[in-house]
């Protein structure tokens, strides 16, 4: 989740093994924390769908998640999903048309260690996710990341995505779980007390706000 460059050959990228588990949740946890996203954020996420990723991904149809290895210490240091949309953002999938809906997938839980960006490791680690979503017939890749996850947002709109509205939740409402936000339009002016929310992180904003983007395969 920042900004990468020349990528590096120590790097394998594979499929995701059971014994990487406990890695895959240390990695996603430190990464978010490196944000200071709140900890309550950061195990919703674990108690939701990284609890069993072999259950909730790795046995999904046209689900799959990846891992990169550094081959001098075997240690994992990137990984990435996909989804379907209907179980990557349902919420997000009903307000979709009939023709997009199952031509589209999620991009979720791309991590990339702190001491190991700028190696291009996220730019492997998205390419093997195109790659896989075109085999299947996926034709548009959706996602969703937080405003104030200034490094990611930057890494995603160098690799083509391109936004799509913002919601802003209470932030007691950190699980993301209802409809109950308001919808900003990001080719509108935004007012300038969202604007400074936007980046501040997420234990001191008093909003969450969580920005849309799609790039088409």
């Amino acid at each position: 989740m920042a900004s990468e460059a020349n990528p590096s050959p120590s790097i394998i990228i594979r499929s995701f093994q059971a014994s990487d588990l406990a890695q895959c949740q240390a990695l996603f946890s430190a990464g978010h924390m490196s944000y200071g996203n709140a900890k309550i954020y950061i195990d919703h996420a674990m108690r939701k769908d990284i609890s069993d990723i072999d259950k909730n991904y790795m046995q999904v149809t046209n689900g799959h998640w990846w891992v990169a290895v550094s081959t001098e210490d075997n240690r994992i240091i990137g990984q990435i999903a996909i989804l379907p949309l209907k179980i990557g953002d349902p919420s997000f999938y009903k307000t979709m048309s009939d023709d997009e809906c199952d031509q589209t997938c999620e991009l979720i839980r791309l991590v990339v260690a702190p001491d190991a960006q700028r190696l291009g490791i996220g730019k492997k680690l998205i390419s093997t996710l195109f790659e896989f979503a075109r085999e299947r017939g996926f034709n548009q890749v959706h996602l969703t990341t937080l405003t104030s996850m200034d490094k990611a947002c930057a890494f995603y709109e160098r690799n083509g995505f391109v936004k799509g509205h913002i919601e802003k939740y209470s932030r007691n409402d950190v699980k993301v779980d209802s409809s109950e936000c308001v919808i900003l339009d990001p080719n509108a002016t935004i007012p300038e007390e969202d604007q400074r929310q936007m980046k501040m992180q997420l234990d001191k904003a008093a909003f969450l706000y969580v920005q849309h983007y799609f790039r088409k395969l």
